[in-house]
């Protein structure tokens, strides 16, 4: 691999939580590694790996030294609680977060870092601020499949509004970098936040600014192990929401989640983000009333007239 000099900066940490992967963690780490701007350390946590993961973190702290840390293993707590952990545990005033299946470009971070204080210079260091990218699309051996994430999953990366996010979000965890007013104020990430990148994306929306670099810094590899992947939107994306849906359509699937989260939001910050949830607590048959009344900026809306319909429509359906 090679362990030349690099350039090293002192002010970013990264976060690589980390779960059967043995497959492909070490060509992420020497990524990493690898970068123009070489982070501090990195900071992994194995969330009860039972694929030799563990044994593999414990080979490479010996090539990397220090720079390699691995907070204590405790059992298994899921991804967001794992990335929420190792947060937990940075001191850095810049973070990135990593996934264990990824591959960073040389410029990721010099690119996230110099947007970021650009950032910092018209808002201030005390704004929670969060900077990301787009994602280029490689298989499991690397191989690039000719299209980027936003454009496979047809999302406008310009609508990070705080209605906007409350359903979909446009913000991938593994190409962020946070400030750390954005930790500070995003901290803890409740267990019943979709996904840990979501909520940190409402938080930078509603208190203070994201920006979007001009260049993928990601390789997002896709395998049968993803646990998002990109998916894209095709017959069988909208059959199984249909099918979601019709077997148990008081649960509201997906959206009933981002749902509650926005409540969940809500009630900590006490800031309204959406009229969905003051919608539901009406009767069914005063929430299109009560829709219609909106004015039209505040009608929510997902990315799509496809799926804003199935937004109205689970609005029918869900219990009050």
């Amino acid at each position: 691999m090679g362990l030349g000099a690099v350039v090293s900066v002192a002010s970013i940490e990264v976060v690589l939580p980390t779960y059967n992967g043995v497959s492909y963690l070490e060509a992420q780490i020497t990524s990493i590694y690898n970068q123009t701007l070489r982070p501090e350390r990195v900071l992994l946590r194995d969330d009860g790996s039972s694929d030799g993961t563990p044994a593999l973190i414990s080979q490479l702290q010996q090539r990397y030294g220090t720079w390699l840390q691995m907070l204590p293993a405790d059992g298994n707590l899921g991804c967001t609680a794992n990335v929420n952990r190792l947060l937990q545990a940075t001191t850095a005033p810049y973070v990135a977060l990593a996934d264990q299946d990824d591959l960073w470009l040389p410029h990721k971070l010099e690119q996230s870092l110099a947007l970021m204080q650009q950032l910092e210079v018209r808002k201030g260091s005390a704004t929670p601020l969060l900077v990301h990218s787009d994602l280029e699309l490689v298989d499991q051996v690397g191989k690039p499949m000719g299209c980027r994430y936003l454009q496979r999953q047809r999302l406008d990366p310009q609508r990070t509004q705080p209605a906007d996010l409350a359903f979909t979000n446009v913000v991938t965890g593994c190409t962020t970098l946070l400030n750390r007013a954005l930790i500070q104020k995003a901290l803890p990430i409740p267990t019943e936040a979709l996904m840990h990148d979501w909520w940190l994306a409402l938080v930078a929306s509603a208190f203070g600014k994201i920006a979007l670099l001009q260049s993928p810094g990601v390789l997002y590899r896709q395998h049968g192990g993803n646990v998002l992947g990109a998916k894209g939107l095709g017959l069988v994306y909208w059959c199984k929401r249909l099918h979601n849906l019709i077997a148990d359509p008081a649960a509201g699937g997906h959206t009933g989640a981002a749902l509650q989260q926005a409540a969940l939001f809500e009630q900590r910050y006490h800031l309204r983000i959406s009229a969905l949830p003051t919608l539901l607590r009406l009767r069914r048959r005063y929430r299109w009333l009560g829709l219609l009344q909106l004015p039209a900026a505040q009608r929510p809306s997902k990315h799509g007239p496809l799926r804003t319909l199935g937004l109205y429509g689970l609005l029918a359906c869900l219990p009050r």
